[in-house]
This record gives structure tokens, C-alpha cells and sequence, in this order.
């Protein structure tokens, strides 16, 4: 049941209305002039109030504008055009003249208390549909953020450390969205070079380049009605940049090699861990660009200023790997409680998800512990590589036939996925950067990347 309150210096009406609302099971407290009303909404957690126009001290008016979180029903004896056009620009939910009836007060008394009940449903479940998992205060206010704005059409950029989960947030917004039965397509504009991404972006005609045998759509045509989200958003360069800036002002496309304008509706959501500020001022990334972009921004926090998430993060995953892999649910003994807790995660919640599908397969037992999150080399800190591909061997014997003449080929194709995986990972997957510091082109580096089947992540 709801606490109401109900501020009005006619004490005939409070006496009246806390009897019927009482009557109902509500918890009612009363004010008589407008500073106790004030003291009762700063004090209490009221859910909704009456609130009479007209008061000693002061005046309804003056209520709504000082109060912005809590539902305001204004009462009055004066059913004024002037009167009802000020209550409601300043935030009244509702406009009652006096005399009322108790119809009228409960009609809006459950459609308020309906909707703050639906708000609350759909808040608990959002992180488990979404695989969104957030207590902390930091979560909270993220997931606050997202339901106000997620049913507009306002550009958003969502900013944060990698492996923070801002796929997750941006495939969240587009659900809860008016757009949720429309296309949700995602491209990661640092997995492609430019020609290839403008291509896969807007599309083109028949005979535009070389390979061209056939027009095609981009993702703007293709997701018309809903959203795309454009991952790494810091890495496109200028040229695209600008592309992308008309394709906000004009709401329309023109594919490469075509000579027509497209028009296009889609909700843009885009993402980075860079500082596009410090990238404007490089001369990096435009700044009309970064401005029409960033008018909703969404702070992921890293998982090591939410700590409290850890366990329950990890516990997730559990549940997760052993659904997925049909494998025992195992526990976590207390000394990785402990280890997870003072841990500093800087691959943040993609890592913590990497260390428990590692551990899910590899413990022998049902109990997971801190060896089993991170091989030794890394929890001793001590330099081990040989140990590592020693270790690494012998795993494969475990599940490999001995007669099979491939070691050599099996052995160096996964060390050299896993070397790639993680130089990429480092580079936050930016592809030229992976490419300097493996000593290799960038061609080649992508000719490995398919090769081997390696993912390129958010």
C-alpha cells in the first residue's frame, strides 16, 4: 500500500480524504500549511500527494516547483484555465476542483500507483533479460538513466573502459524503446577498413567497384525503424565522419556509387573508450560530429568501482557456462571470494566472464578456486611462459589422440590465435595499432584473423 500525503489548511478535506484513503489501507500522513508540507516531502518517502492551490506559508505552486520526485495532485476551489495551466507546467500529475469525488481520487490514485509498480517491475527485471547485472549505486543510476531516455530518439553515446558491457546497454535502450520490434544491428567500426565499412554502412549499386555484381543495402537501409549501434565509434576516420555527420543532419543515405538519395529513420547509438574531447582537440574526430552524438552520454564505471557486482557477476556466469556446457553448478570456496573481491579486473567484466568459463571447464571438482581463475604464471607472478606452454601441451594430450600426426600444426595455430587474441585485446582491437606491435601488416594481420577464426569483440 501506498503512503499519501495530503496537505490542505481546510481540515474538513484532510479529515475526509485520510478517512476514505485509510479506508482503502493506505498510510496517510497530514500537513496543514505548505512548509509542513514541504518538511513532510523532504522527510518521508511519499509515494503520491494531494496538494491543495491555495495555503498559508506557502502555496501549491510553490510546492511543485520545489518538489520534482514525488506525483503532485493539485486540489482547488478555483477551477481556473489560469490556474490549471500553471499546476500542470509545473509538474502536477493531476488538476481536481473542489467539491471531488472519491471515484475521482481513486481513479488517480491506481493509475499512479499502477505505473510506479510497473517502473518497478521492469527495473528487476532488466538486469536478468539483459544479462545486465548491477546493485551497485553506479549500476542503478545507469539503469535509471536508461529508462528515461531510452523511449526517445535522442543520439546516445556510451563511453567506458573495454569489456564494461556497452553492447549490452546500447541492445538495452533499443529494447525498451519504441523501436524494440524493428532492426537492432551492430557494426564495429575498428574491425573493417574504410572502404569496406562505408560500404557496409551505406551500401552500393551495381558495378561501383570491382566485385560489385550486385547492389547491396547498408546497415542504415537495412535497420530503417530501429537502431544501429556503432561500436569503437573513436576509430572512423574523418572521411566516414563526415558521411556520418549528413546522415544526422538530412536523415538520409546515398550508397556508393548511386546517385539518389535515400531517406532513412534510425536511432543512432554509438560507443568508445576513448576521450573524444582530447580526439577533437587532436584534430582527430570532428567536433559538430562528437556534439550531435553526445547529447545523452552514459558512463559505464569500470567493474572495480563497483565491486559489490563481483560476486554476483561471477555467480551469473556460473549458472550461464553450466546451462550452456551442461556442466555441475560449482561454487566458489572463500579464499576467491576474497581473491575476486581485491582483484582489480582490468579487462573489467568480459575478463571476470573469460576467468569463470576458463574455470568451469578445467576444475576437476565442484569447487572453484583461485587457481582455477588464472594460470599459475599469472597468480604467482612469476615468469613462466615455458611453464605455460608446457602445461598447455600436456592439456592437449588430455583430450587429443596421441596418434594424430597435427601437434605441431595444433600447438602453434592456438598459440598464435591466443597471442593475436590478446595483442588485439590490448590495442583495444585496433587493428593497425595490433599490427605494429606484432611486427606484421596489417593485411596479413587480417588474413590471420579469418585464418583463424578469431573473434573481434566490443
Amino acid at each position: 500500500m501506498a503512503k499519501i500525503l495530503i496537505a490542505d489548511d481546510e481540515k474538513s478535506i484532510r479529515v475526509v480524504l485520510k478517512k476514505y484513503l485509510s479506508s482503502l489501507g493506505h498510510e496517510v500522513i497530514e500537513a496543514s500549511d505548505g512548509i509542513k508540507a514541504i518538511e513532510v516531502l523532504n522527510k518521508e518517502s511519499i509515494d503520491i500527494a494531494f496538494v491543495d492551490i491555495r495555503m498559508p506559508k506557502k502555496t501549491g505552486l510553490e510546492i511543485l516547483k520545489e518538489v520534482k520526485n514525488v506525483p503532485i495532485v493539485i486540489l482547488t476551489a478555483y477551477g481556473t484555465m489560469d490556474y490549471a495551466i500553471k499546476a500542470m507546467e509545473n509538474g502536477a500529475i493531476e488538476y481536481i476542483t473542489k467539491p471531488f469525488s472519491f471515484e475521482e481520487i481513486k481513479s488517480i490514485l491506481d493509475k499512479v500507483l499502477s505505473l510506479q509498480e510497473r517502473e518497478e517491475e521492469e527495473k528487476k527485471s532488466f538486469c536478468v533479460e539483459d544479462e545486465i547485472i548491477g546493485t551497485s549505486r553506479k549500476m542503478q543510476e545507469v539503469f535509471k538513466l536508461i529508462g528515461r531516455i531510452a523511449k526517445s530518439n535522442a543520439t546516445i553515446l556510451i563511453t567506458g573502459e573495454s569489456g564494461t558491457g556497452k553492447e549490452l546497454i546500447a541492445k538495452a535502450i533499443h529494447r525498451y524503446s519504441s523501436r524494440r520490434d524493428k532492426p537492432f544491428l551492430a557494426v564495429n567500426c575498428a574491425a573493417l577498413p574504410p572502404n569496406l565499412l562505408e560500404a557496409e554502412l551505406f551500401g552500393y549499386e551495381k558495378g561501383a567497384f570491382t566485385g560489385a555484381i550486385s547492389s547491396k543495402k547498408g546497415i542504415f537501409e537495412q535497420a530503417n525503424g530501429g537502431t544501429i549501434f556503432l561500436d569503437e565509434i573513436g576509430e572512423l576516420e574523418l572521411s566516414l565522419q563526415s558521411k556520418l555527420l549528413r546522415v544526422l543532419q538530412e536523415k538520409e543515405i546515398r550508397r556508393i556509387g548511386g546517385t539518389k538519395t535515400i531517406k532513412v529513420d534510425v536511432r543512432i547509438v554509438t560507443a568508445t573508450n576513448r576521450n573524444l574531447e582530447e580526439e577533437v582537440k587532436k584534430g582527430n574526430f570532428r567536433e559538430d560530429l562528437f556534439f550531435r552524438l553526445n547529447v545523452v552520454n552514459i558512463n559505464l564505471p569500470p567493474l572495480r568501482e563497483r565491486r559489490e557486482d563481483i560476486i554476483p557477476l561471477a555467480v551469473y556466469f556460473i549458472k550461464k557456462f553450466s546451462k550452456e556446457f551442461k556442466l555441475p553448478v560449482k561454487k566458489l570456496s572463500e579464499s576467491t571470494v576474497e581473491w575476486l573481491l581485491n582483484y582489480d579486473f582490468p579487462g573489467n567484466v568480459r575478463e571476470l566472464e573469460n576467468m569463470i568459463l576458463r574455470a568451469m571447464l578445467l576444475s576437476p571438482i565442484d569447487i572453484i578456486d583461485v587457481k582455477d581463475l588464472k594460470p599459475t604464471a599469472i597468480i604467482s607472478k612469476e615468469p613462466a611462459f615455458e611453464e605455460a606452454i608446457r602445461n598447455f601441451v600436456v592439456e592437449i594430450f588430455t583430450v587429443e589422440q596421441k596418434e594424430k600426426n597435427n601437434l605441431y600444426d595444433l600447438v602453434i595455430k592456438s598459440a598464435e590465435r591466443i597471442l593475436i587474441s590478446e595483442v588485439l585485446k590490448y590495442c583495444n582491437y585496433n587493428q593497425v595499432k595490433a599490427a605494429k606491435i606484432l611486427g606484421i601488416h596489417r593485411n596479413t594481420l587480417r588474413k590471420k584473423i579469418k585464418e583463424l577464426k578469431i573473434e573481434i569483440s566490443n
